[in-house]
């Protein structure tokens, strides 16, 4: 176990995320900082339940267990739940079991702050005795509920379980975050027997009541966003799940951000040709990125991008490849139930016109099926429903999935059967790479663009570097902006050119007890037995303005608030370094007013890529 001091100030991980790395999550601010915002409002009885939706592979998983984890450090007034609905057969007695063993397991690691082992919950009777040492009031809760069991009441054990966060919620007046991952699974696998014959399809409408709490919200998740809406629209009336939708892509500096990481982390090179080339091909979907960087083509090399585009064909035509299992997987469980020749054609006609809306009468008229409109509409709620294709503007009108990768892997599959025709993407691939003007001045022009927009991972990077390395910052005064002559400014250069650091962190949220979290763009820390040192970043990168005088004031205000958590919480000296990095420099009267107030400035030039 880790000392407080360690614990306060390193991000544990006390759920292991899927992820792997946690450094490999990638971008997702815009959608963290919406879902941050809306937990801030759970202490204020003020979030209404919602629903992630987005196909598999979409980032929904990582973004649960990271706020789960963000929220476990945080200790603060909201615990946090996390449940996934796995997509297998279970007996519904077993599931109100597991998942009320889930919650008491993630409650007692929250209040004790131990993290979780392997992610399973104890055994409900282990449970109980490390209940008799905590309150109880929990013994209590665990013999009603094993009574229901007990007893053979179904329903009733099915209500306590799922009514254990709000119940917790008003009996120790705290307030909970229920997160449900893969809610749909729901209403497939639960039965209501052992022999799995009656199936319970409407399970989770026992959510209604408790997905309008104000003291204990739901955050769900699904990943076949058709079936998902018509969960909801059957099981929660009224708006009581709201929708949010998460797109599989980054944006588009996120992207190269993420091919980075990955290079840094799997060992495979890049260069800059070839890091837009993945970005470009990939349309910056972190999935494929992975996908790309984990193949298993033996003549793999991304370094360049014609290597680029073979490691892509290889994972789009192979059977065994991740990208081709998974979407093959995907297209099948929805084709099975549409089986025909027909709806083949109707997706590969809408993936080739992925970029527009067609109605249902261009659709049979261009295709020539001779449908009437009730059985063509059918047809298109199916595909619909498993996420092949997309529903318009409005209820007559359809849209492929805009994924390049994915309308690749409809037409190696069935472009031959259905237009005698096998496609080349070698081909297709080099000449959208070469529309796209990569040749090396306009590549060139295009990175820069996009690495001005990620002076965070630009940061990140060189930092992780000199951790590796473990260096000192021994050039640290010519790599920020020039400034008078200033003893103060001069002696933090000084001091802090000579630490050594044990961590980076990127897109760091950083609780301050009792008051709120901020998120400081990159976070560089470093301690021995008596002292604490730190290098805050804040990063201005957008809009091509450079910061106002509000902005400089709302970062020294944060710099100082951290301060004096960072005394409080580890009663070690404090040594404190603020760096205002700003893409595109400074106003003369902002500059002076940041060294004034003891910040260092800086520009691109800090680091490159």
């Amino acid at each position: 176990m880790k000392n407080v001091f360690e614990r306060y100030m390193t991000m544990i991980y006390a759920l292991k995320e899927q992820i792997g790395n946690p450094h490999l999550f990638c971008g997702r601010k815009k959608e963290m900082q919406l879902l941050m915002n809306w937990i801030a409002w759970i202490p204020k009885e003020l979030a209404k339940s919602r629903a992630l939706l987005a196909r598999r592979k979409s980032g929904k998983t990582a973004i649960l267990q990271r706020i789960f984890n963000i929220l476990w450090n945080e200790k603060g007034t909201v615990v946090p739940f996390y449940y996934e609905i796995k997509e297998s057969n279970i007996w519904v007695r077993d599931f109100a079991l597991d998942y009320y063993s889930a919650f008491l397991t993630q409650y007692f690691s929250f209040m004790s702050q131990t993290p979780l082992n392997s992610n399973q919950p104890l055994d409900i009777a282990e449970l109980k005795e490390l209940a008799k040492n905590i309150d109880n009031k929990i013994v209590k809760d665990i013999d009603r509920v094993m009574l229901q069991d007990e007893k053979g009441r179904l329903d009733l054990l099915i209500d306590y379980a799922f009514g254990a966060p709000e119940r917790f919620a008003l009996t120790f007046n705290k307030f909970f975050l229920v997160m449900i991952d893969e809610m749909q699974y729901m209403t497939k696998y639960l039965f209501r027997d052992e022999s799995f014959t009656v199936l319970l399809h409407n399970l989770p409408g026992r959510f209604h009541r408790l997905s309008e709490s104000k003291i204990a919200p739901m955050l769900v998740s699904g990943s076949y966003v058709g079936w998902m809406v018509e969960m909801i629209s059957d099981l929660f009336p009224g708006g009581r799940l709201r929708r949010t939708d998460i797109s599989p892509k980054l944006a588009p500096e996120e992207g190269l951000s993420a091919v980075y990481r990955y290079s840094e982390y799997t060992g495979w090179q890049v260069t800059q040709e070839s890091a837009v080339t993945i970005n470009e091909l990939t349309q910056s979907d972190p999935y494929f990125i992975n996908c790309l960087f984990k193949s298993d083509f033996s003549e793999k090399d991304l370094s360049t991008p014609d290597g680029v585009i073979q490691t892509l064909n290889y994972e789009v035509k192979t059977e065994t490849s991740e990208t081709r299992q998974t979407w093959t997987e995907y297209i099948d469980s929805t084709l099975s139930t549409v089986n025909e020749k027909n709806a083949k054609r109707i997706l590969l006609f809408l993936s080739k016109e992925r970029h527009r809306e067609c109605t249902r009468k261009e659709i049979n008229d261009y295709l020539k099926l001779n449908m009437d409109d009730p059985t063509l509409e059918k047809k298109l709620e199916a595909l619909i429903r498993g996420d092949l294709i997309g529903r318009g503007s409005t209820d007559y009108r359809y849209k492929g999935i805009p994924d390049d990768i994915l309308d690749k892997i409809f037409r190696q599959k069935y472009q031959d059967e259905i237009d005698q025709e096998i496609p080349n993407f070698n081909t297709e691939m080099t000449t959208q790479i070469h529309e796209l003007g990569l040749k090396y001045q306009s590549l060139q022009g295009k990175y820069n663009e996009l690495k001005g927009r990620l002076p965070e991972f630009i940061v990140f990077r060189e930092f992780n570097r000199i951790i590796r390395q473990k260096a000192m910052l021994n050039d640290l005064k010519n790599r920020v902006r020039q400034f008078p002559q200033d003893e103060k400014l001069e002696k933090i250069l000084s001091e802090f050119s000579k630490k050594e650091f044990q961590n980076v962190w990127m897109n760091y949220w950083f609780y301050i007890s009792g008051i709120f979290r901020i998120e400081l763009d990159v976070f560089i820390e470093g301690w021995d037995e008596k002292n604490y040192w730190a290098i805050v970043f804040e990063m201005k990168n957008r809009e091509k303005k450079s910061p106002s005088l509000n902005d400089c004031e709302s970062y020294l205000s944060k710099i100082e608030a951290i301060k004096k958590a960072l005394k409080e919480n580890t009663g070690k000296l404090i040594d404190l370094c603020a760096i205002y990095l700003s893409v595109n420099g400074f106003e003369p009267d902002v500059e002076k007013w940041l060294h004034k107030n003891e910040i260092l400035t800086a520009d691109m030039t800090f680091s490159s890529l």
